[in-house]
C-alpha cells in the first residue's frame, strides 16, 4: 500500500513540472511573437572624436594626438592599408579613427579601457586597433623615413655634415642604448632584469645631428649591455662590409680618419666606433676638449630617445603590451619620431616636463 502512494505523489510532482514548463514556453512563444530577436550590444558614447576632435582647435588636436592635422591628415593618406569595409553585419570603424585611436594609445598612459570608452568602443578592439596599426606603420613608413642601410655617398655625406657642424669631423651617427619597461612572463622575466632593477628591452639607436633614428636595434633582454648588442647587430656587420666608410675617409692632422660611429665608454673602441678618453684626475687639457665636444654630439642621441619618450608616453611610461608586441609598438614609434622630424611637427615643451 505503502508503494502504490508512493507511486502517486510522484506521478503528481512530475504532472507540476511538465504543467510548468509548459507555461514557460507558452509564455517565450507570446513573446517572441509580440517583438523582435535582439543582439545586446553595450551602449557607448562617441562624443570625442566625432564631435570635440572635429570643432575644438588644432592646439586640443595636437596636445590629444601628439602632433597636427596636417601630419594627421597625411598619414591617414599614408596608410590607407588599415581601411575596412563596410558589411551588411558589421559597420566598421573608419580609417581616420582607427589611426586616432592608435596615436591617442601611443601618446597617452591610460588604460584601454579608459581609452575605448572616449571613443565608444571596447577595450579589445582599442589594443587590436593598436597593434595592427603599429605593424601597418612599420610597414609602410619603415622604407621612407628609417632604411638607411646600405648608404650612398650622398647620405653618408649629409650625416657627417650635420655633426661637423656641431664640431665634430668624420661622425655618421651618435649611437646609445635606452632601457624601455616592459612586463615579460614570469619564465622569461630574469632574462629582462635590468641593472636599474626593473624589468626591461633594450632600444638600440644610431641617431644623427636632427635627432633623427638612422638605425634602430629593437628586442634584446634588459640584461643585455648596450656593447655586446652592437657587436651582434646587423648595424656592425654593415659597417664592417661596406668599403664606402672608408673610402670617405680625411686626413686630419696628418692621420688617415674613416667615417665613424660616436658611443660612450660602454662601448668597445674599434676603427668603427669612436668613444672617449677614461676618466683620470689630472687629464690633460687636449684630451679634456675631446672628451668635451664628443660628449656634446653625442647628446643627440639622449636628445632622441628624450623626445621619443615624451611624445610618445606609452612607451616613456612603460609597455603593457605582451611581449610579442612590445617590438611592434617601438619600432612604430621610432618610424613616427622620423616622420614627425621630417614635417616639422615640434614637440610641446610641456610633454618633456611631464
Amino acid at each position: 500500500m505503502e508503494i502504490i502512494e508512493e507511486l502517486f505523489d510522484l506521478n503528481r510532482l512530475a504532472m507540476k513540472r511538465l504543467l510548468h514548463a509548459h507555461i514557460i514556453l507558452k509564455m517565450g512563444s507570446l513573446h517572441g511573437a509580440n517583438s523582435a530577436r535582439s543582439i545586446w550590444m553595450k551602449t557607448r558614447g562617441q562624443m570625442f572624436w566625432e564631435v570635440d576632435c572635429q570643432v575644438n582647435s588644432d592646439a586640443f588636436f595636437k596636445s590629444n594626438f601628439r602632433m597636427k592635422r596636417k601630419s594627421f591628415n597625411k598619414l591617414c593618406i599614408m596608410l590607407k592599408g588599415l581601411e575596412k569595409k563596410t558589411t551588411n553585419y558589421w559597420k566598421t570603424i573608419q580609417l581616420e579613427k582607427r589611426i586616432a585611436i592608435a596615436l591617442y594609445a601611443l601618446g597617452s598612459s591610460a588604460e584601454y579601457g579608459t581609452i575605448g570608452n572616449m571613443f565608444g568602443i571596447g577595450k579589445i578592439t582599442v589594443c587590436s586597433i593598436l597593434i595592427e596599426c603599429c605593424h601597418e606603420v612599420w610597414r609602410c613608413l619603415w622604407p621612407l623615413y628609417l632604411k638607411k642601410f646600405p648608404m650612398n655617398e650622398f647620405q653618408v655625406r649629409e650625416y657627417i655634415n650635420g655633426f661637423e657642424s656641431l664640431g665634430f669631423p668624420q661622425v655618421l651617427g651618435a649611437i646609445d642604448g635606452c632601457h624601455i619597461e616592459v612586463r615579460p612572463a614570469a619564465e622569461d622575466a630574469v632574462d629582462y632584469y635590468n641593472y636599474k632593477g626593473w624589468y626591461s628591452t633594450v632600444l638600440l639607436a644610431l641617431v644623427d645631428a636632427r635627432c633623427r633614428f638612422i638605425y634602430i636595434n629593437v628586442g634584446s633582454p634588459g640584461r643585455c649591455n648596450d656593447s655586446s648588442i652592437f657587436e651582434s647587430s646587423s648595424l656592425k656587420s654593415q659597417l664592417a662590409q661596406s668599403s664606402l666608410f672608408k673610402n670617405m675617409s680625411r686626413q686630419i692632422s696628418s692621420i688617415n680618419v674613416p667615417v665613424v660611429l660616436l658611443g660612450d665608454s660602454a662601448f668597445k673602441l674599434d676603427e668603427h666606433l669612436m668613444k672617449p678618453y677614461p676618466f683620470c684626475v689630472n687629464q690633460p687639457s687636449d684630451k679634456k676638449k675631446f672628451n668635451y665636444v664628443l660628449s656634446k654630439c653625442r647628446r643627440v642621441v639622449e636628445n632622441a630617445f628624450g623626445l621619443l619618450k615624451a611624445r610618445f608616453r606609452r612607451v616613456g611610461k612603460g609597455l603593457d603590451n605582451h611581449m610579442v608586441n612590445t617590438r611592434a609598438v617601438i619600432k612604430a614609434c621610432c618610424v613616427l619620431h622620423n616622420f614627425l622630424n621630417d614635417e616639422i611637427d615640434e614637440i610641446n615643451e610641456k610633454w618633456i616636463a611631464a
